[in-house]
């Protein structure tokens, strides 16, 4: 199968590395990928490249191969529809696999038009502009499934995100040792309880709230705890302000190997005002973190360890409560049951998808 997969986003974040692991499971299946993105000189494009190179799949030594296509970032809006059609005609793919509004737009629009089959991603959640011509939406939970109206022409699955690879590997790789060590930059000696948190610094991630439950649950300022907050976003000049009078919270904007900030938190904190799923939840639980998550619509959904220690969405008064709680807990490390959330059966079903959709579109067998 001849798939594309087109994503045009300025950083590289979550949705990202979701298209880059399934391209790359996709090749390592025997497919022949292509990677439609913005900027050939960007940071995203680095990323990929880099991404593509260490798993081996952009040759001729891998089972599939996996193409990257820049558009360059100079070629205005109106012009990317006509150069996505050129390239589509070009690579004359199977399939075309959007991730993100824009691309869904200015990629998936093009493909409904000659004939191509589009599935979208909903990373989010379904916008009618960008999502009404799909022929597929694969949702990563049953909440935005329900969400889609009923007049939507096409075919629509849930399929449930897996655990990033690349975050898994290195955290087998973590010895005990690079744990002290960052943990002692951290100034978090045996007796301190971490607290940490990965994401973008916007609202959506409640980064704010966090900062303002820990300080109301250790009021002292003299409590053997740490809040380590790891992103960037255009919140982080307010966050930091908000966290500059507690020298016990730290707001990295970056950390080398993030598996390593996993291993040395004791207690993982998803805040969040809103989450679609939670890649973040799923890399802390493969790294045996305790957590503390709010009841937000993907983790409700998918997060059934009755261990975890639940808050209110945007109430700062349970998750204070709930920061205290897990404070006089012990540290030990959790065993959660990750064969839910599989590569493998994840791409099978995406795959299964693709054909189904395809069936219907082109009036073939599936």
């Amino acid at each position: 199968m001849r798939i594309l997969h087109a994503i045009f986003g300025e950083q590289f974040y979550g949705s990202e590395r979701h298209c880059i692991e399934l391209a790359t499971a996709h090749a390592a299946g025997g497919h022949e990928v292509v990677i439609l993105i913005r900027g050939a000189d960007s940071y995203c494009a680095e990323q990929f490249r880099q991404a593509i190179a260490a798993r081996r799949l952009d040759g001729p030594g891998g089972p599939g191969t996996v193409r990257l296509i820049a558009i360059p970032r100079w070629v205005p809006a109106a012009l990317q529809r006509p150069l996505t059609r050129a390239v589509l005609g070009r690579v004359k793919p199977d399939i075309v696999h959007t991730h993100l509004n824009t691309a869904a737009r200015r990629v998936g629009m093009v493909a409904h038009r000659i004939g191509i089959p589009h599935i979208a991603t909903l990373h989010i959640r379904y916008e009618e502009r960008e999502h009404g011509l799909c022929d597929g939406l694969i949702c990563g939970a049953s909440w935005q499934q329900a969400a889609i109206p009923a007049s939507f022409p096409g075919i629509a699955k849930t399929i449930w995100a897996w655990l990033p690879v690349e975050v898994h590997e290195a955290l087998c790789r973590i010895r005990p040792e690079d744990v002290g060590e960052l943990r002692r930059e951290w100034q978090a000696d045996e007796r301190t309880t971490v607290f940490g948190s990965i994401g973008r610094l916007v609202p959506e991630k409640g980064m704010d709230l966090l900062v303002k439950a820990f300080g109301d649950a250790f009021p002292r300022g003299d409590e053997p705890v740490k809040l380590i907050i790891i992103g960037v976003g255009p919140g982080e000049a307010d966050l930091r302000h908000s966290a500059a009078s507690d020298p016990r919270i730290a707001i990295i904007s970056a950390q080398g190997e993030i598996a390593r900030c996993y291993r040395a938190f004791d207690v993982y904190v998803s805040a969040a005002r809103f989450e679609p799923f939670g890649l973040t939840i799923l890399e802390a639980m493969d790294a045996n973190c305790p957590m503390i998550v709010t009841k937000t619509d993907g983790p409700r959904e998918f997060l059934k360890d009755e261990r975890v220690l639940w808050a209110d969405t945007n109430d700062v008064a349970t998750l204070t409560r709930q920061l205290s709680t897990a404070a006089t807990r012990g540290r030990e490390r959790l065993i959660y049951d990750l064969m839910p959330f599989s590569r493998e059966s994840a791409t099978k079903a995406i795959e299964d998808f693709y054909r189904v959709v395809m069936a219907r579109v082109l009036g073939t067998a599936a």
